[in-house]
């Protein structure tokens, strides 16, 4: 098992937080592409492997970059191609920091595969999963906004190793009351549960894993939701890990902790939670 934390968690300053990786023993460090403390889109290739070996003298390594969180739409004709030429930025990016891995949000791919935002979704990630390829980097697709059958459609159409999947158990419940409400529609917790439901999910996208958030919510039937402490929600870590091994998963869970009153300590316990599961 690899485990990463996002270094930066409840505010901590970079270089602190790669100091408590250490402290915890983990393996990686999980960290954002641009911003952040560490500005790594801004700077030079050789700044950024100055920066690399740095966070290497830790005994650490970066288990991917952290791309969009939702500020790009690939579905959307407004600025295009502008997002999709930042998609090959990041992949340089990612070459220089983590072996070519980034993961992000790209909107949200719509289930019919002839509605327009779709096939521009198809044609962006197919462009930027190209342009990946050549240069040896990876895009890892952020799960939460799509039913777990769509992100499939996608990889298995682009069919490039260039687009794989990060897989966030917690988005899986989050994001539906979200869509409901986006669509007009009232929410419907069977049908959520049905189309989102974490396990199910991981076994439908497990071919294509090559990152996972560590992160746990809950989902009520009111519609009422919640990030938690890993490993007291409603995720189901303990059959994750089962499907994760299984399948000879030999990337990273990445703790992910975005909200709490001290959450790096949440973090802390999450990584003993995270060794328990072994």
């Amino acid at each position: 098992m690899k485990i990463a934390i996002i270094p930066t968690t409840g505010g901590s300053d970079p270089f602190r937080g790669m100091e408590i990786a250490r402290e915890l023993g983990v393996d990686g460090v999980h960290i954002s592409a641009y911003g952040g403390g560490l500005a790594l889109q801004e700077k030079t290739s050789a700044e950024r492997k100055e920066i690399l070996k740095k966070i290497h003298s830790y005994g650490l390594e970066v288990s991917a970059l952290i791309g969009w969180g939702g500020q790009v739409d690939l579905g959307d004709e407004k600025d295009l191609e502008k997002n999709i030429a930042w998609g090959k930025k990041l992949n340089e990016v990612a070459v220089d920091m983590a072996n070519g891995l980034w993961m992000a949000h790209a909107g949200i791919a719509p289930e019919d595969p002839d509605d327009p935002r779709f096939k521009r979704f198809h044609a962006s990630l197919a462009e930027i999963a190209d342009h990946a390829v050549s240069i040896g980097a990876t895009l890892a697709l952020e799960t939460g906004p799509e039913p777990p059958r769509v992100v499939r459609q996608l990889m298995e159409e682009i069919n490039s190793p260039g687009l794989r999947v990060n897989f966030d158990p917690a988005n899986l419940l989050l994001w539906p009351p979200k869509i409901a409400e986006r669509h007009n529609k009232p929410f419907n917790y069977e049908e959520a549960m049905r189309d989102f439901n974490p396990v199910e999910g991981l076994r439908t996208l497990i071919p294509y894993v090559v990152h996972a958030h560590a992160k746990d919510s809950v989902l009520h039937p009111d519609g009422s939701k919640a990030e938690v402490p890993l490993g007291t929600g409603m995720t189901n870590w303990p059959e994750l890990h089962k499907i994760f091994k299984a399948n000879g998963y030999q990337g990273y869970y990445a703790i992910e902790r975005e909200c709490g009153e001290n959450a790096m300590e949440d973090v802390r316990k999450a990584v003993q939670f995270l060794r328990s599961l072994d």
